[in-house]
């Protein structure tokens, strides 16, 4: 029983390695797809295959990240 219990916690230590070294490979090289002033820097996908970055937008000829506020904004005639 020892032997099995040490084999288990030996598998889950690599497990979890592979893991880890396989997330980092995959966030290492973020790839940007961009228009000519919009663009979404691609860190990788979560769990579900969906797409997980960054917008970005071209502001004086560098990318720069998008940051939002919320807040209320009164209407104009």
């Amino acid at each position: 029983m020892k032997r099995f219990v040490l084999f288990w916690i030996a598998s889950m230590v690599v497990i979890a390695m592979a893991t880890f070294a396989f997330a980092q490979g995959r966030l290492a090289q973020p790839q940007t797809l961009s228009g000519n002033d919009i663009g979404f820097r691609l860190d990788g996908t979560d769990l579900s295959g969906k797409a997980v970055g960054t917008w970005l937008v071209r502001y004086n000829g560098n990318w720069i990240e998008v940051g939002s506020t919320g807040g209320i904004r009164p209407a104009t005639k």
